[in-house]
């Protein structure tokens, strides 16, 4: 009986521990497939515009762990942060007054992908 305790506890920090990791690896697959849902969605061309793609190319995302959580962040590298403004939402023409452009909701995508396939990536890499 007295080893029972000792027993029970460690096939809970097991069943803990592979939890943390399942959690860990689907979100960290979620936020590479949301980056590049991101990346490949909105009506956009960046190529029209002599950027050459670069816009496109900075969409990359950042996964940390700090003790027992975990957390991804979906972002524009480089100065190209300062466009995700402007594309999603659209802005006025300096040259044009009056004139607004297009609004390219790419962004928006890319957290609709992530909330609705965090919890199944999560539950696939659960594994006992």
């Amino acid at each position: 009986m007295e080893r029972a305790g000792a027993a029970l506890r460690q096939i809970l920090d097991v069943v803990t521990n592979e939890v943390r990791m399942g959690v860990n690896a689907g979100v960290k697959q979620t936020a590479k497939e949301t980056a590049k849902i991101t990346r490949e969605s909105g009506g956009y061309s960046d190529t029209s515009t002599n950027r050459g793609g670069k816009y496109r190319k900075s969409i990359t995302y950042r996964f940390n762990t700090r003790g027992i959580t975990c957390e991804a962040q979906i972002y524009a590298s480089g100065h190209e942060y300062s466009l995700t403004h402007l594309l999603e939402n659209g802005h006025h023409l300096w040259n044009k007054p009056g004139v607004m452009t297009g609004s390219f909701k790419h962004w928006k995508t890319g957290e609709e992908y992530a909330d609705a396939h965090v919890a199944q990536n999560i539950l696939r890499n659960i594994k006992f």
